[in-house]
């Protein structure tokens, strides 16, 4: 990864984060827009705007033909995490308390669906001449991403949830806004139509690992170096990867036992770990997260170089992250 590289990420995460600072918002109501603002104004790694950004450039597209879209995914995934920490009752999200925790859920709510609308009015101030086909998808992307949530709740009782099961899951939930970032950029540019489907499977993909990642950090790392809760996972069920891996061969019994006892030991992150790490699900998890970030980056090679250079380090900024 070069120098050049890494300047030019931070140059445009500064670009992002000023442009969500500078969103045309009325101040009234407050009740409404003041949660709006801080919810696209809390830090992040702006993943998705750079997707776009990066591919878009790569495929030709002058950078502020793509800022709209940019702005548009990264509202539309603030608007996820609002709604998201409500149903997970998650109380602190990337270092600060949760949109229902600082207002409540009423208002929490209200806001998430404003941004919601939001994203769409950003989205269409694109000049695209394929804007119809990124209405669609931004459509569809959302309602994959409520799929994948709904999912993820009706595992949360279930106790022969798959491997399988679950990367469908995550490939909707979170792999399919990174798809649609990948998307937008693609149409933007006038790609083929298996470009941009191909383009569409790279993000999910990259998604789904990334899932993975985020599954594993929320055993080995800790809430402070996370920036947000993750005591909640454990209460109510959810369906992790390692804790799927862990979970295999084991009777139902048994996978009850195991539950009980990490919801016992929510404090004693240490001794969950040892207990992950003395089936090898860690390793197991780890040589899987590398697999899926290969395969996803072999569907680069059908863009111009530099672009798919560029995505690669990114890709390879991202997965070396420790929260």
């Amino acid at each position: 990864m070069t120098d050049a590289f890494t300047d030019k990420i931070a140059a445009y995460r500064r670009e992002i984060d000023r442009d969500l600072a500078q969103l045309n918002l009325p101040a009234y109501p407050e009740g409404l827009y003041d949660p709006m603002r801080y919810s696209v104004g809390a830090p992040g790694k702006r993943i998705r705007p750079l997707l776009t950004f990066l591919m878009g450039e790569g495929l030709g597209v002058p950078h502020q033909r793509l800022r709209p879209a940019a702005l548009a995914v990264e509202i539309l995934h603030a608007f996820t995490l609002v709604h998201d920490d409500i149903m997970d009752n998650d109380t602190k999200r990337r270092g600060l308390d949760t949109v229902h925790v600082k207002w409540n859920v009423n208002t929490a709510i209200l806001s998430g669906d404003g941004l919601m609308a939001l994203a769409f009015r950003q989205l269409m101030e694109s000049k695209a001449t394929r804007i119809r086909r990124m209405g669609l998808e931004f459509s569809q992307a959302m309602l994959e991403i409520c799929e994948g949530q709904a999912l993820d709740i009706a595992f949360e009782k279930r106790l022969d949830v798959t491997t399988t099961e679950y990367l469908e899951m995550v490939g909707k939930k979170t792999g399919r806004l990174l798809g649609l970032a990948c998307q937008l950029a693609a149409l933007i540019a006038d790609a083929e139509p298996e470009m941009v489907d191909s383009l569409n499977r790279f993000g999910i993909e990259l998604g789904q690992a990334f899932q993975i990642q985020d599954d594993l950090l929320e055993i080995s790392s800790d809430a402070e170096k996370m920036g947000k809760s993750l005591d909640s996972d454990i209460v109510s069920g959810k369906k992790t990867y390692p804790l799927l891996l862990m979970l295999t061969d084991m009777t139902k019994s048994e996978k009850v036992s195991f539950l009980d006892f990490m919801k016992a030991n929510l404090t004693n992150r240490p001794g969950i770990l040892e207990a992950f790490q003395q089936k090898e699900i860690i390793n197991r998890t780890t040589d899987t997260i590398s697999q899926m970030l290969e395969k996803a980056l072999r569907r680069l090679a059908e863009l111009p170089a530099q672009a798919a250079a560029d995505l690669t380090y990114l890709v390879e900024m991202i997965s070396k992250r420790q929260r």
